[in-house]
């Protein structure tokens, strides 16, 4: 066979497998998009660290948010920016405590602008320890912040620019959603027999923009089945399991060490003309009623707005704030977060604190 022909028959090859290639990744796109995926940002450490990298350069008139996922969620930047003219910093993180980002703010930059503090009890007064999720969490994002190499940077670069703006497949978060398309979660779907039991699966909750601006993902709104996972989910997180090396001389002693180290931080950053906003968001039905059980507002909430010393907003106390039914009961739907930004907004500019 003449050299020519060779040649011939290996590209026709080559165009017969890039034709194979596009239309099997073309229907797996197509079948992604008809289960409701979609192309989004990866809400990772990379993520993270781009936007609380903005902190340092930000001036007294700007607002960071940090807390966990309720004040992640339920506080959307484009709504912020159409009433105030510009974003705030998101930095929240689902899943996480705050006492490490409050630290890293206050020791490690000089920001001093408003500072919005969102408070979710069973997390917030997680013990400070690397053992614990809630705690290693946000610990292990502000790390990464400090560690960052020029490879990260490059590896986010991508992520936002590159494919995975276009193909919903490509997406996949450090959460532990069982219905993700990432290889980990393909292979964690694979049935197993288990010697230790685990924690109900836990659905994909929400999606990001680049700015970390969050949306529940359509289920939500629209599937009772999908709804059921989820909040059988929380409250398997939210119960915590009995432990008989824990007393309750070791949880009060947690208890005032936090609310103790909140207020020392707090201080600080109010001394160098830093605004403090404390955010307690709506919880509901089977999620208030443990919250209600495990952290008690006098001793929790109260205790530590008394000690912060700064204005405080409970959405026990504003109709604005708790007007709204919570599909998952503990958040609320995208439509709704939007009215509530601009009601909170409202209100922030009666009491003179924007």
């Amino acid at each position: 066979m003449k050299t020519q022909e060779i040649a011939k028959m290996k590209l026709s090859t080559l165009w017969i497998a890039a034709g194979f290639a596009i239309v099997s990744l073309t229907a797996w796109e197509l079948y992604c998009r008809s289960k409701q995926y979609q192309a989004t940002p990866n809400d990772d450490k990379y993520l993270w660290a781009h936007h609380r990298a903005k902190v340092d350069d930000l001036a007294n008139d700007d607002v960071v948010i940090i807390g966990s996922s309720r004040v992640m969620f339920n506080f959307q930047m484009d709504e912020w920016e159409k009433v105030q003219g510009k974003k705030p910093v998101n930095i929240a993180a689902a899943g996480s405590s705050v006492l490490p980002v409050i630290e890293d703010i206050v020791e490690n930059s000089t920001f001093n602008g408003t500072l919005i503090v969102g408070v979710t009890p069973p997390l917030y007064w997680a013990p400070q320890s690397m053992d614990v999720f809630p705690y290693a969490r946000i610990q292990n994002l502000v790390n990464h912040f400090h560690n960052e190499t020029y490879s990260d940077r490059f590896n986010h670069f991508l992520s936002i620019h590159g494919p995975q703006k276009v193909f919903s497949f490509l997406t996949a978060s450090p959460e532990f959603f069982y219905n993700e398309l990432d290889l980990r979660s393909l292979i964690e779907q694979i049935p197993a027999p288990t010697r230790v039991p685990g924690p109900p699966p836990f659905p994909i909750l929400y999606q990001v923009d680049d700015y970390r601006n969050v949306s529940l993902v359509p289920q939500v709104a629209t599937d009772e089945a999908y709804v059921k996972e989820i909040t059988d989910f929380w409250l398997f997180v939210f119960q915590p399991p009995s432990d008989p090396n824990i007393t309750l001389d070791m949880i009060e002693e947690n208890r005032k060490s936090i609310i103790n180290k909140s207020a020392q931080l707090l201080s600080k950053f109010k001394a160098r003309g830093g605004k403090v906003i404390m955010v307690r968001c709506p919880s509901q039905n089977k999620v208030r009623d443990i919250e209600n059980s495990l952290y008690p507002r006098e001793t929790y909430w109260n205790a530590l707005v008394k000690a912060v010393d700064a204005p405080a907003y409970h959405f026990e106390d504003y109709s604005i704030m708790n007007k709204y039914k919570l599909p998952e009961w503990s958040h609320l739907a995208t439509a709704d977060a939007k009215s509530f930004t601009r009601d909170f907004i409202d209100l922030l500019k009666k009491d003179n604190l924007l």
